[in-house]
C-alpha cells in the first residue's frame, strides 16, 4: 500500500498549501493605527501636565505632594512614550465585521460586513449604511493606510455576499 504524505510533504508535492479551514492571523484580522497628527496632540497634553506636576515640586515642601507629583509626573511621561511607539486601534478589520473608532477619535462602533447595505466614499469619509443609519468614518484617522482601509473594507464586503457588490471607484 502506497504511502499518503501528510500536509508539510503533501504541500511540498503540490506546491501549494493544502491546509484547509486554517486561517492565519495577519490575513484574518487587520489593525490601523491612529494617525501621527492626531497622536501628537495627545502627547503634548501629556507631557504639558507632566511638567505642571513637576513644578509642584519645588513649589511645595511636602515630601508626600512631592512624591505624588513625580509619582504623577513619571506615569504621564510613560503614556507619552507608550502612544509615541504605539498609537492606539483607530479600526479593525476581520472576516465578520469591522470595528471603527477608539481612544483619541469616537467610541467604537461595531459593524457585521452583512449589515452593510450600502457603501459610499467621499474625498475625507468613508460612509456605511446600514439601512436604518450611516456612519460616517474619517479615513484621515488611518493617515497614509486610509486607502488600504477602504480597498479592505471593499473586499471583505465582496467576500461576505459572496459577489463583487461593492466596486471601489
Amino acid at each position: 500500500m502506497p504511502e499518503r504524505p501528510n500536509g508539510t510533504a503533501l504541500k511540498a508535492v503540490t506546491g501549494r498549501n493544502v491546509s484547509r479551514g486554517f486561517k492565519s492571523r495577519p490575513l484574518c484580522l487587520k489593525i490601523y493605527r491612529l494617525d501621527r497628527r492626531f497622536v501628537l496632540q495627545a502627547i503634548g497634553i501629556n507631557l504639558l501636565v507632566a511638567a505642571v506636576a513637576l513644578s509642584l515640586t519645588a513649589v511645595f515642601a511636602q515630601a508626600w505632594v512631592q512624591v505624588f507629583a513625580a509619582g504623577l509626573a513619571l506615569v504621564l511621561f510613560g503614556r507619552a512614550v507608550a502612544l509615541w511607539f504605539r498609537p492606539p486601534v483607530v479600526a479593525r478589520t476581520d472576516d465578520d465585521g469591522v470595528v471603527l473608532g477608539g481612544p483619541l477619535t469616537v467610541n467604537p462602533v461595531q459593524i457585521g460586513w452583512t449589515e452593510v447595505t450600502d457603501v459610499s466614499v467621499d474625498k475625507q469619509q468613508v460612509f456605511l449604511d446600514r439601512g436604518t443609519s450611516v456612519l460616517a468614518f474619517p479615513l484621515a484617522f488611518a493617515g497614509v493606510r486610509g486607502p488600504e482601509l477602504l480597498r479592505d473594507v471593499y473586499d471583505r464586503l465582496n467576500a461576505a455576499h459572496g459577489y463583487r457588490r461593492f466596486e471601489l471607484d
